[in-house]
């Protein structure tokens, strides 16, 4: 069972937990939220996944765990799109993979239209169980309200990829 912890505001976490637990097929998951409160509780854990969708430079400085949490996972999803992000995770030991809209993250869109997104993996990633991802881009299709969630339908389709399991819809 991988244990994926995310970090993100509440409803953004409430979602990315849901969705992976709907789409997730062939493994069952589990998804602790990491916050400022709970961190201390959850410093023990050995997180498979970490998956940062905020801005975690003041979490830093106010918090002794999570860097010691970081160094025991063996993945960190990161948003590109916050730059003081990429700063803190340079000399980590964990499988990095970008997401975002930036131009050098791993994981970016290639479109967004009404009813689709299309998520362009950019460079070569590890899944858990050793097999490669190549670069591609594969379709999803999106209710028109969760268009709006488009970092956090990022987080879910890397963390089913990295998986083995796939996003058709969501």
């Amino acid at each position: 069972m991988p244990f994926i912890g995310i970090i993100a505001k509440e409803n953004d976490n409430n979602f990315i937990k849901n969705k992976i637990l709907k789409n997730g097929n062939s493994k069952k998951f589990e998804i602790i939220s990491i916050n400022q409160k709970n961190i201390e509780n959850v410093k023990n854990i050995k997180f498979d996944v970490i998956a940062i969708n905020d801005n975690i430079s003041n979490f830093f400085k106010n918090s002794k765990y999570l860097e010691l949490i970081i160094s025991k996972s063996n993945y960190i999803i990161l948003n590109a799109d916050f730059k003081e992000n990429l700063t803190v995770f340079n000399n980590t030991g964990a499988n990095l993979i970008t997401y975002g809209f930036n131009k050098k993250a791993s994981i970016t869109l290639s479109s967004v239209q009404d009813d689709n997104i299309v998520p362009c993996i950019q460079r070569t990633i590890k899944k858990c169980n050793g097999e490669l991802i190549e670069e591609q881009e594969i379709n999803v299709k999106v209710k028109k309200n969760n268009l709006k969630k488009v970092y956090n339908v990022l987080v879910i389709f890397t963390i089913l990829k990295i998986f083995g399991e796939n996003l058709q819809k969501i």
